[in-house]
């Protein structure tokens, strides 16, 4: 997605992501050929649930058609000051 996309898609849901269950971190920014976002779930089905209940919806809204391209990656160690 272009970082406008991710704008208009992150806008309207970041007080919703904040307490949604299993979330722990969001960490997004432009790469090469697009923006990307890595985030941080305590499981893989409550970001399941996240992108089927509200990002979904939320990208219909906004008009796009296209879903992100979604990689899951299991986590050895993850802490933060």
């Amino acid at each position: 997605m272009t970082s406008e996309q991710f704008e208009v898609l992150f806008a309207p849901v970041i007080d919703q992501l904040k307490v949604f269950p299993g979330f722990l971190a969001n960490a997004s920014g432009p790469v090469s050929g697009g923006f990307q976002v890595t985030e941080v779930w305590e499981t893989q089905e409550a970001h399941e649930r996240w992108v089927r209940e509200v990002i979904a919806p939320t990208m219909q809204r906004a008009g796009m058609t296209d879903p992100p391209a979604i990689q899951y990656s299991p986590l050895a160690h993850f802490f933060t000051r």
